[in-house]
């Protein structure tokens, strides 16, 4: 068992898993068909005449804007890629203007890129 004084000593803590760091890189091939899946879910839903809903890639991330039919760009959500069918959610915070880490609308760490679109329309309903 691990205990503070043996930290102390050097030896390492025990892995951790956790959905809020780490990642996998997002294939550029994967791109159109992420592109597709936000306009697959934007189209459903009843704010579709006021806002499109933009994605950016970098590295593991997707980064989810929504831009107004004024012109103006909001942010919305950074999602986290895991695999195809398993991302983490980070909401976009105007008070601190960075994004934070947050829960599926399930109330999981993580889920699907939909229910992480779930989370980033917040702003839109």
């Amino acid at each position: 068992m691990m205990t503070c004084s043996n930290f102390l000593l050097g030896q390492q803590m025990p892995w951790v898993y956790n959905v809020h760091s780490g990642g996998k890189k997002i294939p550029s091939s994967n791109y159109e068909k992420i592109r597709e899946q936000v306009e697959t879910y934007a189209a459903k839903r009843p704010w579709k005449n006021h806002y499109k809903l933009q994605v950016r890639f970098k590295d593991q991330f997707c980064y989810v804007d929504a831009l107004e039919t004024d012109g103006t760009v909001s942010h919305l959500g950074r999602l986290r890629h895991f695999n195809d069918g398993k991302w983490s959610i980070a909401f976009y915070t105007y008070s601190n203007d960075r994004y934070q880490p947050c829960f599926m609308g399930n109330g999981s760490e993580e889920g699907t890129l939909e229910e992480g679109l779930a989370v980033c329309e917040t702003y839109l309903i």
